[in-house]
């Protein structure tokens, strides 16, 4: 960094100036490395915390849809687990025979429940991780877990309604918000909205139905974009097409909600700018997105 400090600058890259910017640098490290041990001793103290990697064993596989399987894990030395904020992921060591040992992050898709995670993967056409658990994650599998991680996760202390709004996979950590809304906050007003292509590939459709059917405060609206002959409208889907900020502004409590969006970048880009532009508060819009979210900012 001091290197590339001394180009830009030139002859006025004094070394007093560099020295200044090394105490900066290095001010500014210890604070984050002090909070990131903060962080792991946290996690060790909490109920069914731990650090580094423990086994979990899969407990069960369910197929979802034809591109999403979920997992639930439990941990091997049968003890509880961390009770994830739900929206957090999972990281994964995966060592896979030919390959270097891989990391993986995947969102956790059920609620808090002090047993076990659950985690829903889409199988990428040339993912080596999603395959890898496609064809050899079967129950009694043994897998490496760091604890519960990610700042984007329900404010639970919130009053105001909730939109949850999701394109393909990206339902997965808003399945966890939803089925903790359910669980522990059942007069919370939330709105379900989630997009994919048809069918095929909608994944827990049953599982949100069955909570929208409980519970009288959970309103769930499905879009597929191309529908197939078979997929019927007001059964499987509601809507043909996309999802639209002019349709979230016309159907949810655009003034007061909170927005939270998880989905590709196109999907992120349309609604982070979309409800921006609409009137919604930086503050009352969260996301998840994975890569860099320069294209994302600008939009807001």
């Amino acid at each position: 960094m001091l290197g590339a400090i001394k180009d830009v600058l030139g002859a006025a890259a004094t070394d007093e100036i560099l020295a200044a910017w090394g105490e900066a640098y290095w001010f500014l490290a210890h604070v984050l490395i002090g909070r990131e041990r903060a962080i792991y001793e946290g996690l060790v103290a909490a109920p069914g915390g731990w650090n580094g990697w423990r086994t979990f064993r899969i407990e069960s596989k369910q197929r979802e849809s034809e591109i999403i399987t979920s997992f639930v894990l439990r941990p091997e030395d049968g003890r509880p687990v961390l009770r994830h904020q739900p929206g957090q992921y999972l990281t994964f060591w995966l060592e896979i025979p030919g390959h270097f040992p891989l990391k993986r992050n995947y969102s956790i898709s059920s609620a808090p429940n002090d047993e076990t995670y659950r985690i829903s993967v889409k199988r990428e056409p040339w993912g080596i991780a999603s395959n890898w658990l496609y064809d050899h994650g079967e129950v009694g599998q043994i897998l490496k877990v760091a604890p519960p991680a990610g700042e984007f996760f329900l404010n639970e202390e919130s009053p105001r309604p909730v939109v949850l709004v999701s394109g393909g996979v990206g339902l997965t950590p808003m399945m966890s918000m939803l089925e903790t809304i359910a669980s522990q906050h059942p007069t919370v007003a939330v709105h379900y909205v989630h997009g994919t292509l048809n069918g095929s590939t909608h994944a827990m459709k049953d599982r949100v139905r069955f909570l929208a059917q409980a519970h009288p405060n959970i309103h769930a609206t499905t879009f597929y974009v191309e529908p197939r002959p078979e997929d019927r409208r007001g059964v499987d889907f509601d809507h043909e097409g996309l999802i639209s900020a002019e349709w979230l502004k016309a159907n949810t409590p655009l003034a007061e909600a909170d927005y939270y969006l998880c989905g590709p970048r196109p999907f992120l880009r349309a609604f982070v700018g979309g409800l921006a532009l609409a009137g919604v508060r930086s503050d009352r819009i969260h996301y998840e997105f994975f890569g860099p979210a320069d294209e994302i900012l600008a939009a807001a």
